[in-house]
């Protein structure tokens, strides 16, 4: 809960102007309390010379209460919109910096519900009625303090029956600390469900499950109900004892106040402003006993989103690396997912600049696992990865992605033009992405398109084929000019023709590594690799030319004439 107390803070002085506003606000509300006792004295004592004046001091008060409270709206706006954006782009950043493990552990539907509506929580509950406490205590100490000096005994009695007020409701705030914690996690299990369930419509509909399907949202959404149900139970309990409290201090004052007219120690509009004054601290009694609680049961939920904040990866990231000029070199790597299997062991390789290299093996061999860890997807593992002698973990991203792309057989699409998948919202011009879009054979599809390259693709892509998904990812790659290029899988999508050029076509480029995870063995595409190295059970067995490979009559001899003759038989 300290650290929400960074985000409050953070634009100090909008949060000071509040202050001021709020007070300002409170001070105009008290001068008209006072403004009325005054014009019921005038006509009660028959002062009509008084009457002009007060009528001018009445039109100017409104005027001000409509201003205060104006300006005070404008800068609550303000403040909020600049604090939780703040809240909620930090967290975001500190999610998307997390690596691929880390942010695994939990379901994304964790970090969406976290983001919209803990957030909003945090806001309606927290930042809105910070201020709302505090107003209440400016109003309750200036209506106190005038108070005291018509009757202590008021005071008193305010006192004795204030602290009651605050003493019985805070035994209920732990409860509902608890309950609004469990609403903040039925909220994320319901984002997580619709997520996956929309994630699978297909499955769902092709299995014909939309009745069991219907069930399971129904379940998560009844938990989401009653969870806010109770949350809303023990609120009404707690603003129910404060009403209590609050009526008994409203009439204790009335009372009093009564008394001491009736003795003529005061006049009828010192009773008034006795009277209106004392809703200003029945008022603050009532809604302060409310609001602290509310904040008080954000704590857990505060406690949630601080962890994500604390526990994200440190950026250890101190060394530039501005071109690669040398070799990628893997010592000693060993890699584990679960502590039950490795699944790489002991990888010693060097990747040489402007080299080609095929990475071969079954599935599950650790070949996709082993140029994730090229591209710093994961930290955790033991041994060394370097580039051009400079630890990978050390090295500022901007430099390192600068110099090594991926395509993955998994492409994912913004839901945004061609154009903008490609170049990735940066600032190449649109004959760079059709010169591009050229390279990695894609012009046809542009060409048939009404827009061209500011055609939209659809959510994840699902205007286009698979095809063309990867073909757009690999006009992502080349666009950038990177100096080391991995392909993992990433023809497996396209014709045997298309996959064929387009893999001829990166063989022939001079100035480019190429590291190519592939299963299509064909010789006179593998005849163009510098190297081939060969994979089995997370260890590297082979590693040489294709001939050499072909001569040792290995493991690679029988995976190559096994997939030959699989061809041969189709």
């Amino acid at each position: 809960m300290k650290m929400m107390w960074r985000y409050v803070l953070k634009y100090k002085l909008q949060f000071i102007a509040r202050i001021v506003t709020i007070s300002l606000v409170a001070l105009a509300s008290i001068c008209f309390d006072f403004l009325m006792g005054f014009i019921v004295d005038i006509f009660s004592q028959g002062q009509v010379d008084k009457f002009l004046p007060i009528t001018i001091m009445s039109i100017s008060l409104i005027v001000i209460m409509f201003l205060t409270e104006y300006i005070d709206g404008l800068v609550m706006s303000n403040y909020i919109k600049n604090t939780v954006n703040y809240l909620r782009t930090d967290i975001f950043s500190k999610i998307i910096n997390k690596d691929i493990r880390d942010f695994s552990l939990d379901n994304s539907g964790k970090y969406i519900s976290i983001l919209y509506n803990d957030i909003k929580i945090i806001e309606e509950s927290f930042f809105n009625n910070i201020f709302q406490v505090i107003s209440s205590f400016i109003s309750f100490i200036i209506s106190l303090i005038v108070l005291f000096s018509i009757s202590p005994l008021i005071v008193v009695f305010i006192t004795v029956f204030g602290i009651l007020g605050f003493i019985i409701p805070n035994s209920l705030s732990k409860k509902l600390i608890l309950e609004k914690n469990k609403y903040s996690t039925t909220l994320e299990e319901i984002t997580s469900v619709t997520k996956d369930l929309f994630s699978g419509f297909e499955v769902i509909k092709g299995f014909n499950i939309s009745s069991k399907i219907n069930s399971v949202f129904k379940k998560s959404s009844i938990n989401v109900e009653n969870s806010k149900k109770k949350c809303s139970i023990l609120e009404s309990i707690i603003r129910g004892f404060s009403l209590s409290f609050s009526v008994t201090i409203y009439l204790g004052v009335l009372l009093v106040g009564g008394y001491l007219m009736y003795k003529q120690n005061i006049s009828v509009g010192t009773a008034i402003i006795i009277i209106q004054l004392s809703t200003h601290i029945v008022g603050p009694v009532k809604t302060s006993i409310s609001l602290i609680n509310q904040i008080k049961s954000v704590s857990l939920i505060a406690d949630k989103i601080e962890n994500i904040l604390e526990n994200s990866n440190c950026n250890n990231e101190s060394t530039s690396l501005e071109n690669f000029d040398q070799s990628i070199k893997i010592k000693n790597l060993s890699f584990s997912y679960t502590e039950e299997r490795r699944a790489l062991e002991n990888i010693n390789l060097t990747l040489e600049k402007d080299k080609k290299y095929a990475i071969v093996g079954e599935s599950g061999c650790g070949k996709s696992t082993l140029i994730k860890l090229l591209m710093r997807y994961y930290n955790d593992y033991d041994g060394e990865i370097t580039i051009d002698n400079k630890d990978i973990k050390s090295i500022y991203s901007s430099n390192l992605y600068k110099n090594i792309s991926m395509i993955q057989q998994n492409v994912f699409m913004f839901d945004d033009t061609i154009k903008e998948n490609i170049r990735l919202f940066s600032n190449h011009t649109d004959e760079k992405v059709l010169d591009t879009c050229k390279r990695a054979g894609i012009i046809n599809l542009i060409e048939r398109l009404p827009n061209g390259i500011d055609s939209l693709v659809g959510e994840n892509g699902n205007k286009l084929s698979g095809g063309e998904k990867q073909r757009i990812a690999i006009a992502r790659s080349l666009i950038n000019d990177t100096k080391i290029l991995i392909l993992d899988e990433s023809t497996s999508a396209l014709d045997n023709e298309t996959a064929y050029n387009l893999e001829n076509s990166l063989l022939s480029l001079e100035d480019l590594t190429l590291i190519v995870v592939t299963h299509k063995l064909i010789k006179s595409i593998l005849l163009k690799y510098d190297e081939i190295i060969v994979m089995k059970e997370g260890k590297v067995i082979e590693k040489g030319s294709f001939e050499s490979l072909i001569n040792l009559k290995g493991y690679f001899y029988s995976l190559y004439y096994i997939q030959s003759d699989e061809l041969d038989s189709i």
